[in-house]
């Protein structure tokens, strides 16, 4: 299942996403999307190395998005941040099970497990920006 991780992941990916080509810091995130700001710093570094965002140090530094947003999906958010998400452990691969190779259960479970991938892929960053009215 989703984390509360994922969950400050994706939003301060979409707070870096309103701030276009400018970089942010860990604490200016933290307070416009209500994060914790204690765990913030190592969401970002996972991010980072995920390829998602793009980090400078020193005066004028802080984070911004790699890519553009409709370019980052939220199947590549949630595997930066909780790797491969399973539904149910049997459909990890090889368990102990007294049930197999007979359950029924198993390929519901991954069945499953594959419609939310498949939406998670499909969803990008920029699909969750709110629609201004006129």
């Amino acid at each position: 299942m989703i984390n509360n991780r994922t969950e400050y992941a994706i939003r301060a990916l979409w707070q870096l996403s309103e701030a276009k080509d400018y970089f942010s810091t860990s604490e200016a995130i933290a307070h416009a999307q209500d994060i914790p700001g204690k765990f913030l710093p190592q969401i970002l570094s996972d991010l980072s190395r995920a390829g998602l965002v793009r980090s400078v140090r020193g005066y004028g530094g802080g984070v911004r998005l790699a890519r553009p947003p409709e370019k980052i999906k939220l199947l590549e958010i949630l595997e930066a941040i909780q790797g491969t998400v399973f539904l149910y452990d049997c459909i990890k691969g090889p368990i102990d099970c007294q049930h197999e190779p007979d359950c029924k259960l198993q390929k519901v479970y991954k069945k499953a497990q594959d419609a939310m991938k498949a939406e998670f892929a499909k969803v990008a960053l920029s699909d969750l920006k709110s629609k201004k009215k006129k």
